[in-house]
């Protein structure tokens, strides 16, 4: 498995191998591509103006976004219900929602906690929905292999509403879950502890590159269990995430097993800005939309 060191070594090649392609300022069809978003990408320009923002990305070509922040039973301040006409006005939906609901209470039957599980799996369906994504990972409470394992039956359960809901439930990482803990990587040990048919794993490109491996190497190693990727590429400088071709990423490698993978859906996420927020979108998209191995 390539290493964070082979990462680091080799990113100068990386980077050619990432040049955004020949006819770049000329792009075919974007419906040929399902090119989606995480609307976190925006969030001080939302925090502004929620309404102007989306449409201005659904404007760019994005028509298949990802929510975030889910508040109270809404999404943006909208219900589900008028969240989704007002992007179906832009003929856009919402097709996945992040939460952070609480997961690893110091009670594992928590009622509570359970209950307001189901009630965002059902807002989150009405929004229309096919994923609800689970974006946080409890760091401060795992501290054992244990812990690690608990956490992996909770995803189970959380799988289990999710399918009684008509959703997809799925975990996105960050870097901690690589970090070794009783000389195993907990990222491991929740793939290996979860139901495939009920827990999918969101691969957020940049963290993974971040905690030391290549995306492709995970797939081969857990074929059918990456099904939602965060496209996310990764600074050289070792924090946050630049314009698609111009970090650690590669892309063309990580398409190349996206079948290993039984890619569904795939969004867009950049945190950290060369020009406006919008502008870097734009540019990202552009890079998508003439990447001649991505075919869909």
């Amino acid at each position: 498995m390539t290493t964070r060191r082979d990462f680091l070594k080799t990113g100068a090649a990386l980077t050619v191998l990432s040049l955004l392609p020949a006819g770049f300022a000329c792009s075919p069809s974007v419906k040929e591509k399902a090119i989606g978003l995480q609307l976190y990408s925006l969030r001080e320009d939302i925090q502004k103006d929620a309404d102007a923002t989306i449409k201005a990305a659904v404007e760019i070509g994005y028509k298949r976004l990802e929510a975030y922040g889910y508040r109270d039973g809404k999404f943006f301040g909208k219900t589900p219900k008028e969240m989704k006409q007002f992007l179906a006005d832009l003929g856009a939906k919402m097709t996945g929602s992040h939460t952070g609901l609480r997961l690893l209470d110091p009670e594992e039957d928590n009622t509570a906690q359970w209950d307001a599980w189901k009630k965002n799996v059902e807002d989150t369906a009405e929004l229309g929905c096919k994923w609800i994504v689970q974006a946080s990972y409890p760091s401060r409470q795992i501290q054992t292999i244990s812990d690690v394992k608990r956490l992996a039956d909770q995803f189970n359960k959380c799988g289990e509403l999710a399918k009684a809901g008509g959703l997809k439930f799925a975990f996105h990482n960050h870097v901690d879950e690589f970090y070794d803990i009783e000389g195993q990587i907990p990222y491991d040990v929740m793939l290996t502890n979860t139901d495939k048919d009920l827990v999918a794993y969101q691969l957020d490109t940049a963290q993974m590159v971040y905690g030391g491996f290549a995306c492709h190497d995970y797939i081969k190693k857990y074929p059918g269990r990456f099904s939602n990727w965060h496209l996310k590429d990764a600074n050289f400088d070792g924090e946050g995430s630049t314009e698609f071709g111009k970090g650690l990423v590669d892309f063309e490698a990580l398409f190349a097993v996206a079948d290993i993978a039984g890619l569904e859906d795939y969004y867009v996420e950049q945190e950290r800005y060369n020009m406006t927020p919008l502008e870097c979108l734009k540019y990202d998209y552009d890079f998508l939309v003439n990447a001649p191995y991505i075919k869909w």
